[in-house]
């Protein structure tokens, strides 16, 4: 079967947010809260006009499987748990770098959570280089 990219439509904004609070991997987001349909719709609509902001469905097949994005350079990547650790989050960076490259963006980031050993491979299988740690404490 083969992996492709299609614009996101706001018919995706619920399936978006069913991966977003997916409670096997919001530990692998900055906010590992559960989002509210009203404040992801408010963001959705929102980012439709910030031109720093581009977004895709991950179909594999005829099946929406996954999300990818990128927000000020940053990279973001979720699949349904079906589709997980079969390849699928590999090509579909693979596309999202040659969809990058037609809008003009020359440099992505991979912000990954320590945890998140998935999105790590990923990465590396595609030569996105480990460049800092981040610290950080609540007081």
């Amino acid at each position: 079967m083969k992996v492709k990219l299609r614009k996101v439509l706001k018919k995706d904004w619920v399936f978006i947010l069913n991966l977003r609070n997916n409670e096997k991997y919001r530990d692998f987001f900055y906010s590992s809260e559960v989002i509210s349909q009203k404040d992801h719709y408010n963001y959705m609509k929102n980012q439709k006009s910030n031109p720093n902001f581009v977004n895709w469905i991950i179909c594999y097949g005829n099946s929406d499987v996954g999300y990818v994005r990128i927000l000020e350079n940053d990279v973001s990547i979720m699949l349904d748990d079906e589709f997980r650790n079969k390849g699928i989050g590999n090509i579909a960076l693979e596309l999202l770098e040659i969809e990058a490259r037609k809008l003009g963006i020359s440099k992505l980031i991979g912000r990954v959570m320590i945890n998140n050993k998935s999105s790590k491979k990923i990465f590396k299988k595609n030569n996105y280089k480990f460049k800092m740690y981040w610290f950080e404490k609540d007081i």
